[in-house]
């Protein structure tokens, strides 16, 4: 690691880039948030219609042995 040493001060253009950027890094971190629950949800439902898939194949199947 570095050796500690006394940054110069922020000028005011560094500053407010500083806090453009922090609110754009939360904006960027609750997007991708809202991405992840949209992809889990979407997984769920495939998941969900594969199995209603395989019960109804499995039933068709049934009928079929009975028959």
């Amino acid at each position: 690691m570095k050796g500690k040493t006394n940054p110069r001060p922020l000028t005011e253009s560094e500053r407010e880039e500083l806090i453009r950027l922090r609110a754009e890094n939360e904006y960027i971190k609750a997007e991708n948030e809202v991405i992840k629950k949209r992809i889990a949800l979407r997984e769920e439902k495939w998941a969900a219609q594969l199995k209603a898939k395989k019960q109804q194949s499995s039933k068709n199947s049934e009928k079929k042995d009975t028959n």
